[in-house]
């Protein structure tokens, strides 16, 4: 297993992807969030490739100034960590986060953090196997201020 940058080649199987993990969401945000990734000097997104080279997880990391519950920043955080259902249970999510870890490392973060739906147990569970705490619950809201 490898894990690679996405290159703009990899649009259609990394959309795939997210499609898979964030149910919910219309093209246009998926398309807008993609070109931000691609775009910014503050995140990064990765495929897991299997040894034939097959697309089989995900993970999208930033670098935010602040997170609650961290001090100061830069603090890493993983937007999204994906793993296709047929390759779970083998370690690659583990081998994901340890990734991440040293992703945010060596981009100067003393805290790494993330986040889950509130019903998304499996992957609560997941991240506390993974040593992280929980830090509270919200519920998030958001305004759109525009086009900018």
């Amino acid at each position: 297993m490898s894990i690679e940058p996405v290159s703009p080649s990899d649009l259609n199987v990394w959309k795939a992807l997210r499609h898979d993990l964030y149910t919910g969401l219309d093209e246009g945000f998926h398309d807008a969030e993609l070109a931000w990734f691609l775009a910014s000097d503050e995140a990064a997104a990765f495929l897991a490739r299997s040894d034939a080279g097959e697309a089989i997880g995900l993970l999208e990391l930033s670098l935010r100034n602040i997170v609650d519950g961290c001090i100061g920043g830069p603090v890493g955080y993983i937007e999204g960590l994906y793993v296709a259902p047929p390759h779970r249970g083998i370690g690659l999510g583990r081998q994901l986060a340890a990734f991440a870890t040293d992703w945010c490392a060596a981009h100067g973060c003393r805290d790494i953090a993330t986040d889950t739906e509130l019903e998304n147990a499996a992957a609560q569970a997941f991240f506390r196997r993974l040593g992280f705490a929980e830090g509270w619950r919200t519920v998030g809201f958001r305004k759109s201020l525009g086009e900018r």
